[in-house]
């Protein structure tokens, strides 16, 4: 068989039929490609953000805040010192948790782990200095929010909290954190003493790498959960991720449009 009977036989199983003229995701990975020609107009935000005050001090307090909610201080993390090839080795996905409740310190430890502040830059002569993630994050954007679940877990009540990264706080919605029937798989979140959610508020690195931000966000996306993970592993928690879920449902319990901002991975946590 030569290599372009192959190749067709692939696409047929990869699209269920040959593949639509205007197919969304070959479209988007086209348009979000960088050229040469197209240089100046695709990353014309990194030049505003140089000219524009506001936009450098929005950048640099790169969270979102809800000053009427109540709010719960984290104590500080305290993870386990495990050699990283050990953690490495060891890590495996977690389907099923005992009924142990996880402390609010093991919580905090993995929130800050995911997407804590780990340091700060010196300040600068129109904003404080920014504070720097555990995840890399392109162009220092900072694009996700970080929302928990607490299922089981001393001290926090039921409902959905959102993660302060920035001051290491939790804000209490009045929501209660009800996922049954966010997945397609329903024996999720099933036992987990949390689930931890991860959001995407495009905009914020959108404004500068324009249609590539996407692939940045979802790139970021990733090295937190897998942050969160190496984390749970060295406090040796069980962690899974959650990839397949109806976004709708879970947008709307976060009180995200689904649009400028939006859910786009998860993980389940919780004692072995």
């Amino acid at each position: 068989m030569s290599r372009h009977e192959t190749a067709a036989r692939l696409a047929t199983t990869v699209y269920d039929s040959a593949p639509e003229p205007d197919d969304p995701a070959e479209e988007y990975h086209e348009a979000s490609k960088l050229r040469p020609a197209t240089l100046a107009r695709d990353l014309r935000g990194i030049a505003r953000l140089e000219r524009d005050p506001s936009l450098q001090r929005a950048v640099a307090r790169s969270v979102r805040r809800h000053r009427s909610l109540p709010r719960v201080e984290l104590p500080q993390p305290r993870l386990a010192r495990r050699p990283l090839a050990g953690v490495l080795a060891a890590r495996r996905s977690t389907r099923s948790f005992s009924e142990t409740p996880l402390s609010l310190q093991q919580l905090a430890t993995l929130l800050w782990a995911a997407y804590g502040v780990a340091g700060r830059q010196p300040p600068g002569p129109v904003a404080d200095g920014q504070r720097l993630r555990t995840a890399p994050s392109a162009g220092g954007l900072y694009p996700l929010e970080l929302y928990v679940a607490p299922l089981r877990v001393e001290g926090l009540e039921p409902r959905i909290h959102h993660y302060d990264a920035l001051d290491h706080a939790l804000e209490r919605h009045s929501v209660a954190a009800t996922l049954d029937g966010i997945s397609p798989d329903p024996s999720l979140p099933g036992s987990a003493a949390a689930v931890v959610l991860a959001a995407a508020t495009f905009w914020r690195a959108r404004f500068k790498y324009g249609l590539r931000a996407y692939r940045f966000t979802l790139l970021e996306a990733g090295h937190v959960m897998q942050n969160l993970l190496l984390a749970a592993e060295a406090s040796d928690l069980g962690a899974v991720v959650i990839g397949g879920f109806f976004d709708d449902r879970l947008d709307r319990l976060l009180y995200l449009d689904g649009v400028n901002e939006s859910v786009l991975v998860g993980a389940c946590v919780g004692s072995r």
